[in-house]
């Protein structure tokens, strides 16, 4: 299954490319060599939200496959969401990520999918254009007390229950953020986090990194 999902980011890669430099898939080596679904999934994608939505796409997956799962991490993108505050372009995520409760609480969870997925996705962005005012990443996974010894991949039969994390990025601020003008700490002060469609406080995530910076 994991090989599969590196197979689909290589696809997203290769599209990628095709959309900012070629109006012809026959034109790009390897793309004819994509099964024709997913080239097809691809190419809808990039024709209706542009390359930017697919490059996102891409550094998503890639941060999930390489999170912890333990389960299959997949991407989709699933349309506009409109709220008071603007429309958000709708990314989910299966991260395929299992936490033991016994060492990760909510706020811990919130800071593993910020660290590992999110910072590391935008870190190869350096803007982002989108038909909206902002994103929203939906981000699935499992949680259930194990021992705290215990291989997470010997859980994949019974991982726990499914949570939910949604995280509202308006553009603007997260453009600043992804060309380095803004931190961490003061993008997600700028966004609306919510668990299970419970609003989260500001704060409950932490975002220092191994040295200690932001």
């Amino acid at each position: 299954m994991k090989m599969r999902v590196c197979c689909c980011l290589i696809a997203l890669l290769i599209i990628l490319n095709w959309a900012q430099q070629a109006p012809a898939t026959e034109d790009v080596p390897g793309v004819g060599s994509l099964p024709p679904e997913v080239l097809k999934l691809l190419q809808d994608l990039n024709r209706q939200y542009g390359p930017d939505t697919v490059t996102l796409v891409s550094w998503l997956l890639d941060a999930a496959t390489h999170s912890g799962s333990v389960l299959t991490a997949s991407v989709r993108v699933t349309g506009n969401e409109a709220r008071e505050d603007g429309t958000f372009l709708v990314f989910q995520i299966e991260t395929g990520l299992i936490f033991n409760t016994r060492v990760f609480d909510q706020s811990g969870r919130l800071t593993v999918l910020w660290s590992k997925i999110l910072a590391q996705a935008f870190a190869h962005l350096d803007t982002l254009q989108i038909p909206a005012d902002g994103v929203m990443i939906d981000l699935l996974y499992h949680h259930k007390a194990f021992a705290e010894t215990d291989d997470l991949s010997e859980h994949v039969d019974e991982p726990g229950s499914v949570e939910e994390a949604k995280f509202y990025f308006p553009g603007d601020p997260l453009r600043a953020f992804l060309g380095k003008k803004l931190s961490s700490p003061a993008l997600l002060a700028r966004t609306q986090v919510f668990i299970n469609d419970t609003p989260v406080p500001y704060g409950a995530i932490r975002t220092e990194t191994a040295n200690g910076s932001h």
